[in-house]
């Protein structure tokens, strides 16, 4: 009796074992078994290209190309001056030319002595246009040199009064009385007693 005891125990316990594994298979197959699955890269598509970077603008006023104003260089404008170079009936050539101040004996050094002012360079020298350029900058029209103005209204606006030279932005026709004034570019540099314009007043 006791044999079958024995016998009857150890059945069991093999049962209990066999069914403690299975369960045992079950549950690690349902976790993932320890199998490694490797991820799948969504695809994106193509690599986009990157915007190419934009060409920084230049500062400040750069000159045509093969027109040099050599050192030294003008320094910051005092002032542009405006004169009568010649009259015709009721007709005034105006001319217009950029005054910069001594600094650092800037016009010693380009032949004019110790003046306190002078032009960017003495006139019929090989440089004078290139460095008058520099001095000045451009035009709202796209030409080298000053804008223009009669009575604070553009020169050329009506053409009663004031017209732009056609060959020279320095040189503008005055038709009437009043006050007729030339400016450099807003990007070109002023001494700081000194002003980006000048005029001049017909009676």
């Amino acid at each position: 009796m006791a044999k079958v005891a024995v016998e009857y125990r150890e059945v069991v316990m093999r049962s209990l074992a066999v069914c403690c594994t299975a369960l045992f298979v079950a549950a690690f197959a349902a976790c993932g078994g320890g199998s490694t699955k490797t991820p799948v890269a969504a695809n994106s598509g193509p690599t986009p290209t990157p915007a190419p970077t934009p060409t920084p603008k230049p500062v400040g006023v750069v000159l045509p190309a093969g027109m040099v104003c050599p050192d030294p260089t003008p320094p910051p404008m005092l002032s542009m001056k405006v004169t009568i170079q010649a009259q015709d009936g009721n007709k005034l050539r105006l001319d217009s030319k950029p005054q910069v101040p001594n600094t650092d004996n800037y016009c010693d050094k380009v032949g004019f002595g110790a003046f306190k002012f002078c032009d960017t360079r003495v006139e019929g020298t090989s440089d004078r246009v290139a460095c008058d350029y520099l001095a000045t900058g451009m035009a709202d029209n796209g030409r080298w040199g000053p804008n223009w103005y009669y009575n604070d209204k553009p020169c050329g606006s009506d053409e009663s009064t004031c017209v732009l030279n056609p060959d020279n932005q320095y040189l503008a026709i005055g038709k009437a009385k009043g006050t007729y004034m030339a400016c450099a570019a807003d990007i070109v540099p002023v001494d700081p007693n000194g002003s980006r314009c000048g005029e001049i007043t017909v009676q």
